[in-house]
């Protein structure tokens, strides 16, 4: 799959109205490796393209599982505004996998499922979409990492075929 030609986020590129979740899942514990990476919110759309095609020279993962790639949030600060996101697939075990690349386990969680069916460069506005959605849903996150769900529908010389987001969630005490 790649995703070379991914295009820098554009804010004026933002017209998507609000949504809600297409499915719940019952997520299931996951191993991811790749590349992850620090990023301030400010210039996140123009490297978080730049780690896909640093991601694609890697070639293929030993272990991999199946064809799908996931960009994973793995957690972020409002107050230094940056975010860390990891560019992955998922693996069988870590060891086969560089020592130089990132891990992360993915636990079983239940999954808010979110479609974003624009270009990937305007895939920011969809993430603050579900994010308002979170905020009067009755849900709070789950604390787990979400991520982007980049599978055979999607196309990454041109961006579009649409990414699926998932939002780890759990009822709001």
């Amino acid at each position: 799959m790649a995703i070379l030609g991914r295009p820098a986020y554009d804010a004026r590129e933002e017209t998507m109205s609000s949504l809600d979740p297409v499915r719940y899942e019952d997520g299931r514990p996951m191993l991811f490796a790749g590349i992850r990476r620090q990023h301030t919110f400010a210039s996140m759309g123009k490297d978080i393209p730049r780690q896909w095609e640093e991601f694609e020279k890697l070639g293929e993962l030993p272990g991999r599982v199946g064809t799908t790639a996931y960009g994973a949030i793995c957690g972020g600060d409002p107050k230094t505004q940056t975010m860390e996101y990891m560019v992955a697939v998922e693996v069988k075990s870590f060891d086969a996998v560089p020592k130089e690349l990132g891990r992360m386990r993915v636990p079983p969680a239940r999954y808010a499922v979110f479609r974003h069916e624009g270009n990937v460069a305007t895939i920011q506005n969809t993430w603050k979409q579900v994010f308002e959605w979170l905020s009067s849903s009755g849900m709070q996150s789950a604390q787990t990492p979400d991520f982007e769900v980049y599978d055979e529908r999607f196309d990454g010389t041109t961006g579009e075929g649409g990414v699926e987001i998932w939002l780890g969630v759990k009822p709001a005490p």
